[in-house]
């Protein structure tokens, strides 16, 4: 069976979590993946007199890709064919599936996500946020969370704050530094009261923190590679998020990568984190200054609570979120698609785990 797959770019994150990752595993099935990026990524450039063109030459790359669908089985757009502005999934070829891992129809020109939605054979949503919006569009809707190669991490048992010298870790893009600004006075109460504490930032570019001093925050510019070597660093991960519609449409990731790690979590109990953090004793939650401060000093003071977490978070990734898992799922959706299985059998939320609905 052959796919093609349109993702938004090759440094989109869910161009790599939900599409790429698979790409090696499914072909151990049967199912050959061939992967039609967005050139020039899904974000329009800051020079608002380079948006014609980008706009025109985006549009015709994606149309000459679009045209490569026609000589696959099945055609799987990551949450968007084009960043709103043409409706360019009119040339695919069917069935077509729709992955969503974000709510993306809160975005600018949302409305294509309506329009994609009602178009498509199948949507898989990344949690049951989304598929609950999802369904508004489209009766055909399942559950797939983002899967987590477990072979990358490999929990030693043994963290930086067993020898006393603790790290709190983030890890995310920097559109998502608002999420950890807010929170900055917890981290500068619980970095005052241990001193032998710090913070460990993986990001794109450089936090701008207003209250913690310097030399307490160290960065790590995002690469595969240095995230990897950056978590396995890490004594707890932190997860700060708002309580509203688009962190509700958030599938947890990085949570999840924490967890793979064997790291206890500290994190809002919004959307999916909520899920999560009702699976097992996986790490504490927090929605306030007070809270975040009592959840990270009770796990700093307590190495074996901090074992204990994560080595429950890891045999919960490696029991529902393992890639070899989810790629045996998302095996099952293409081949229901293409009449080798019976249609109906994968394709309604009723067929998941309660937890995942």
């Amino acid at each position: 069976m052959r796919v093609a797959a349109y993702t938004g770019g090759v440094m989109v994150p869910s161009a790599r979590a939900r599409v790429r990752q698979y790409i090696d595993p499914l072909g151990r099935l049967g199912i050959a993946v061939r992967e039609y990026p967005l050139p020039w990524g899904n974000i329009l450039p800051r020079r608002r007199s380079l948006h014609p063109v980008w706009m025109a030459a985006t549009a015709v790359s994606r149309a000459g890709a679009l045209a490569c669908s026609w000589k696959a089985d099945v055609t799987w757009i990551s949450r968007q064919v084009l960043p709103a502005f043409v409706p360019l999934h009119v040339l695919a070829k069917r069935p077509i599936i729709l992955d969503v891992d974000d709510a993306v129809w809160l975005n600018t020109g949302g409305h294509r996500a309506r329009d994609l939605a009602q178009a498509s054979d199948l949507v898989v949503c990344g949690n049951g946020f989304l598929a609950d919006q999802f369904s508004q569009w489209n009766p055909n809707v399942t559950i797939i969370p983002t899967a987590v190669n477990t072979s990358w991490y490999r929990p030693n048992g043994t963290r930086p704050g067993d020898a006393g010298a603790s790290v709190l870790g983030w890890t995310g893009t920097s559109g998502n530094f608002p999420f950890l600004y807010a929170i900055e006075g917890a981290l500068l109460r619980v970095l005052q009261h241990h001193s032998r504490t710090k913070l460990l930032i993986v990001a794109d570019r450089p936090p701008q923190f207003k209250l913690l001093p310097e030399f307490r925050v160290e960065f790590q510019r995002w690469t595969p590679p240095t995230e990897l070597a950056a978590i396995a660093r890490m004594s707890i991960g932190l997860m700060p998020l708002a309580d509203n519609a688009w962190c509700n449409g958030k599938c947890s990731y990085k949570m999840l990568c924490y967890m793979a790690a064997g790291l206890p979590v500290v994190v809002t109990a919004t959307g999916m984190n909520r899920e999560l953090l009702a699976m097992g004793e996986v790490g504490l939650s927090a929605a306030c200054e007070q809270e975040w401060v009592a959840a990270l000093t009770a796990l700093l003071d307590d190495e074996d609570l901090r074992h204990r977490m994560g080595a429950a978070g890891r045999a919960i990734v490696e029991e529902r979120f393992s890639l070899h898992k989810l790629a045996q799922r998302y095996a099952g959706v293409f081949q229901s698609l293409c009449g080798e299985l019976p249609r109906g059998s994968i394709s309604s939320k009723s067929s998941l785990p309660a937890a995942m609905v």
